[in-house]
């Protein structure tokens, strides 16, 4: 049985699949009591249920939990901002562009931040933005593994996706928190500019 099909495309894609086998067996059982032995016969009924997550399917639920996590972070810090719906039919769900996605959509709100902090420092502000997008992105990963785990087996490949998309969407941060640096460093060393 498929599950989650989407009608409004021009072919339905699947979100995921469930295996259902059941099986009925008899089984002998033996008690041992105080007046003997007596067997007796069992009916099983066993039912084994199997259930496959479409990848594209993990990338828009980890999406999803991440866009939440982001809103909520942002709020948490007075920025009046929400993300826009980043599912769109030909979004490349890949572990690249997820990552690189994440990254330019938490680190465009950079400015905002530097407005509600003007008290703290250049790299000071870079470097509390960097631990409160990356605190985040760690929740929405997290809250995104609990909602596909909770949904089902997730496959060896699906899992090493969202493990890349995790580890590129830190690297990204970093490179960004390295940018600041940079750029703070040049600004406050006036020959540094060519």
């Amino acid at each position: 049985m498929n599950i989650g099909s989407s009608p409004s495309q021009a072919s339905p894609s699947f979100t995921g699949s469930i295996d259902i086998t059941r099986t009925a067996f008899q089984m002998q059982q033996t008690l041992t009591g105080p007046d003997g032995e007596a067997t007796r016969t069992l009916m099983v009924d066993a039912v084994e249920v199997n259930i496959q997550i479409d990848g594209k399917f993990a990338g828009r639920v980890l999406q999803d939990s991440m866009a939440d996590k982001l809103n909520a972070a942002f709020a948490a810090v007075g920025m009046d901002t929400t993300v826009d719906s980043l599912q769109q039919s030909a979004t490349d769900f890949s572990p690249q562009a997820t990552a690189q996605r994440i990254v330019n959509f938490s680190t465009s709100f950079f400015g905002s931040f530097q407005q509600n902090h003007a008290d703290e420092a250049g790299q000071s502000q870079a470097s509390n933005f960097a631990v409160m997008i990356k605190g985040a992105i760690e929740e929405g990963f997290a809250s995104a593994q609990d909602i596909l785990v909770g949904l089902g087996e997730i496959a060896p490949d699906i899992q090493a996706g969202i493990n890349e998309t995790f580890e590129l969407t830190m690297q990204g941060i970093n490179s960004f928190l390295e940018q600041q640096s940079q750029e703070q460093g040049e600004a406050e060393d006036p020959t540094s500019i060519v």
